[in-house]
């Protein structure tokens, strides 16, 4: 009897083994690399932010057993402890694991943003990470702001105050992404050449419109600055535009 039972214990579950293999990942394939921001087209550039598709694939294997899981990260420049995006990587056969995400950033933040792959199997194990860079850059030249007008230039309020800067592009006036003004008080607003907002007259004829109804002010000359920024984030010199109120 005794041998019986010895013999049944032969077929328990044993511990496990102490060297079980991490995953490991290869044949990381990714695009684009690089990304001019002056030949993005216009449906990229959405409310100052810039948005750039990026697919991207990895073979990953476990020699002990199934994947669990597969990650990415994107992580902006210079950035080391915070990653701009975290998703999760879908099987597609044969080891091979696929992604597609778009990347979305502020218009003008050029630079390397580095693209991050790791797995863990299903006993948590890390695998080996893989690494790319996707590089946005620009090539263009920044538009030029020709001149502000301020109708009226002297003011009594109260009254209403309309500013038009009038601005170009090497590239043309698609390519500006939005031009900005900065009151005496500090806070800033926005420009408008659609043909609607804040009285702009004509749509795409590159006089940039801001209006204001002004109830009361304080007296004296007070100075408004402009800048405009295209669609790679080059910015345009600051121009300024004095207003008299009475």
């Amino acid at each position: 009897m005794l041998l019986a039972v010895i013999a049944g214990c032969d077929t328990a579950p044993g511990p496990e083994p102490l060297d079980r293999r991490p995953p490991v990942l290869s044949d990381f394939a990714y695009a684009p690399r690089e990304v001019d921001l002056g030949t993005l087209p216009p449906e990229q550039i959405v409310g100052g932010e810039v948005q750039v598709p990026i697919t991207f694939s990895v073979v990953a294997q476990d020699p002990d057993g199934p994947v669990a899981e597969v990650t990415y990260l994107i992580k902006a420049p210079l950035e080391v402890d915070r990653a701009l995006e975290v998703g999760t990587m879908a099987a597609v056969g044969e080891g091979r694991y696929e992604a597609t995400t778009t990347l979305r950033v502020p218009v003008g933040e050029i630079g390397d943003y580095a693209l991050i792959v790791y797995a863990v199997d299903a006993d948590a194990r890390l695998s080996n990470q893989v690494r790319g860079t996707v590089s946005l850059f620009s090539s263009g030249e920044a538009p030029v702001i020709e001149g502000v007008e301020a109708i009226p230039d002297t003011l009594r309020p109260p009254g209403e105050l309309v500013l038009i800067a009038t601005v170009s592009d090497p590239d043309g006036l698609e390519n500006i992404a939005q031009v900005v003004g900065r009151a005496p008080a500090g806070f800033v607003f926005q420009l408008f050449d659609d043909g609607q907002s804040q009285g702009d007259a004509v749509a795409g004829d590159g006089r940039f419109t801001a209006r204001f109804d002004v109830p009361s002010a304080t007296p004296g000359v007070q100075t408004f600055s402009f800048q405009a920024t295209d669609r790679s984030g080059l910015k345009s010199a600051v121009v300024t535009k004095d207003v008299v109120i009475e």
